[in-house]
């Protein structure tokens, strides 16, 4: 069969395929990609912003009643959401410019279910050292439910688990951080690291006295 007669044969199958589609079909296949490239995004963005400590944007990815549940606590509502981070993290300075910790966002899982949705990824946060080389610092995974409200997806409720170390978000009453129950008997060279270890359970975090606290298990 020549070329032609090939491509006039699939020109001729495709209304039999589209019929024999249930209607409608194709439109909520589309409607459900756009979804998942809107939250895809939003969960790129969730990262971005806190880095950039724009807590305002930040809070505003989350719906009118959406619940933020970390290391921090639990706070519902935008308004809430962007007081507290403000108050734990403290405000950025005009012109501000992250040098010294980002956050890095994988594995994105999305279910779209109609104007509903479901999402599970993956963070690992960087911190620099002291000769400034980026270095891994806690690794957790997000769990969200999102909303499309008022025609956009919102965060509905996210939780953060941690992995690297270890912290259940769905503990009500999650046990004391490993630092805690060790500093009798930690040597003085492994401060930093069980820093890193209580950031992960939202004790504060500081490398000096004057340094805000790191956003890394958020």
């Amino acid at each position: 069969m020549t070329a032609s007669r090939i491509a006039l044969a699939m020109v001729l199958a495709a209304p039999a395929v589209a019929s024999a589609a249930p209607p409608g079909a194709l439109e909520r296949r589309v409607q459900a990609l756009e979804a998942q490239q809107q939250i895809g995004r939003i969960l790129i963005e969730y990262g971005l912003f806190l880095d950039g400590r724009d807590y305002a944007r930040y809070s505003r990815l989350f719906a009118r009643d959406g619940e933020w549940v970390g290391g921090f606590g639990r706070f519902r509502g935008p308004a809430a959401i962007q007081a507290m981070l403000e108050k734990q993290l403290g405000k950025a300075p005009p012109g501000f410019v992250n040098k010294t910790s980002y956050h890095l966002m994988s594995g994105p899982i999305v279910t779209v279910t109609g104007d509903t949705a479901t999402a599970t990824s993956r963070y690992l946060f960087v911190t620099a050292t002291p000769e400034g080389r980026p270095a891994p610092a806690i690794a957790g995974r997000y769990v969200d439910d999102f909303v499309r409200e008022g025609g956009a997806w919102k965060i509905r409720r996210r939780v953060t688990h941690g992995v690297i170390p270890w912290r259940d978000g769905d503990d009500p009453n999650p046990p004391p951080p490993p630092a805690a129950r060790r500093r009798a008997h930690e040597p003085a060279g492994q401060i930093a690291s069980a820093a890193r270890i209580r950031g992960s359970a939202g004790v504060p975090l500081r490398t000096s006295p004057s340094r805000p606290r790191r956003s890394g298990d958020r």
